[in-house]
C-alpha cells in the first residue's frame, strides 16, 4: 500500500463495516477502568520508555538482559501458580504449565521482550490465570534472544518444537500465541510455516503485536505520545541486533510485509494508546482481503500489551479467550 495515502485507509478501516472482524472493547460504561488508568501512571514512572531512548541506558539493559540470559531457565520464585508448572529441559528448554493429557488445547506462548528479554512476573501471573480459566496446558519455551542469537535461531529451535508438539497431538488443538515482539515472532512464524508447507495451528493470537521491525509506518507518530511503555527509535535499534545481517524487511522480521493468506483463525488484542495500534490495523485489513478469519479486538483508550496486566479489561479479555478456545 502506498504509504502517503496510509491515512486514508487507516480512517476507512475505521468506518468500515467489518462484521465481527473489528470489535471495540470499552469498560466501565464508556472509558477504561480506574485500575487501567493508575496502572498506565505506573508504567510511565518506571521509566523503561527513558530506558529505551537513551543509548547508554538502553546498552545497559543489553547486557543486564544478556547476562541472564545466560544463566539456566528457571521456575519464577516470586510467582505463585494456581496450576502445575514444571521446568523441562529436553528435548527443549521451557516451563509447562497445566500439563494435562485431558485438555483440549495447548498453547505455544512466545513471551515478549524487546527479542532481548525472558518473561517478567507478569507473563507469569497473566500465563496462569489463563491456563486456570481456559482449562489449557501453555508451553513456553526459552527461545533463543539476542544479542547472542539472531532470529534465525530463534525460528530454527521454534520450528523443531512446534514439529515435536504436532508429532503428539492434533495441530488444530495447538494455540500460538504472544506479546509485543513475542507476538510478531509467532505471526512470522505461521507465515514461515505456509512458505515451507508445514500446517498451521489451530488459532493464532497476537497480543499488541510488532509487526514491523522498522516501525516505519508515518501514522505511529501520532500515537508516540500516548505511549507510556514504548520508544520507536530505542525499538529499533534492539529490531538491528535481533535482524542481524539480514533486511529488516525480511517477512521472518516484519510479517506485515508476509503472505497473510494461509493464516487461520487469527485474533488480535490491540490499545488505542500504543505505537503498534496502526499496523494492527493495517494488518486487519491484509487478512481480512485474503479472507482469513479474523477478530480484532480494540481496547479503546488501553496501553501496550494491556490483557498481561491484572485490571479488569484483561480478566475481561482472559473469558473471551477461554471461550473462544473452547469453540
Amino acid at each position: 500500500m502506498d504509504r502517503k495515502n496510509f491515512d486514508h485507509h487507516i480512517l476507512a478501516a475505521m468506518a468500515d463495516n467489518l462484521g465481527n472482524s473489528l470489535r471495540e472493547m470499552a469498560r466501565c460504561g464508556h472509558s477504561r477502568s480506574k485500575r487501567a488508568t493508575l496502572t498506565e501512571m505506573s508504567i510511565q514512572l518506571s521509566g523503561f520508555k527513558q530506558t529505551l531512548a537513551d543509548p547508554q541506558k538502553r546498552q545497559e539493559l543489553v547486557t543486564s538482559c544478556q547476562r541472564a540470559n545466560r544463566e539456566p531457565l528457571k521456575i519464577p520464585a516470586d510467582v505463585q501458580f494456581s496450576v502445575p508448572v514444571k521446568l523441562v529441559t529436553a528435548p527443549y528448554p521451557l516451563i509447562w504449565l497445566n500439563q494435562n493429557a485431558q485438555a483440549r488445547n495447548l498453547i505455544v506462548y512466545l513471551a515478549g521482550g524487546a527479542f532481548i528479554q525472558r518473561p517478567l512476573k507478569g507473563h507469569w501471573q497473566f500465563l496462569n490465570r489463563l491456563a486456570k480459566a481456559a482449562d489449557a496446558e501453555i508451553v513456553v519455551p526459552d527461545y533463543p534472544l539476542a544479542p547472542d542469537h539472531d532470529f534465525k535461531d530463534a525460528y530454527q529451535e521454534l520450528l523443531d518444537l512446534y514439529k515435536w508438539l504436532y508429532d503428539q497431538r492434533p495441530v488444530s488443538s495447538i494455540i500460538l500465541m504472544g506479546d509485543s515482539s513475542g507476538a510478531g515472532l509467532a505471526a512470522g512464524f505461521c507465515e514461515n510455516l505456509a512458505q515451507q508447507g508445514l500446517p498451521q495451528p489451530g488459532r493464532l493470537v497476537l497480543i499488541s503485536p510488532w509487526l514491523d521491525l522498522q516501525l516505519g509506518n508515518p501514522l505511529i507518530k501520532k500515537y508516540a505520545a500516548k505511549d507510556r511503555l514504548l520508544d520507536q527509535e530505542g525499538l529499533r535499534a534492539l529490531g538491528k541486533l535481533w535482524a542481524g545481517q539480514t533486511d529488516p524487511r525480511d517477512a521472518r522480521l516484519s510479517p506485515l510485509n508476509g503472505p497473510v493468506d494461509q493464516l487461520r483463525n487469527v485474533t488480535i488484542y490491540i490499545g488505542t494508546h500504543e505505537i503498534m495500534y496502526p499496523d494492527a490495523i493495517h494488518f486487519t485489513r491484509r487478512l481480512k482481503a485474503a479472507g482469513v478469519n479474523t477478530n480484532t479486538v480494540i481496547g479503546r483508550g488501553m496501553f501496550h500489551s494491556y490483557p498481561l496486566y491484572p485490571i479488569p479489561e484483561s480478566e475481561h479479555v482472559i473469558m473471551e479467550m477461554a471461550h473462544d478456545f473452547d469453540q
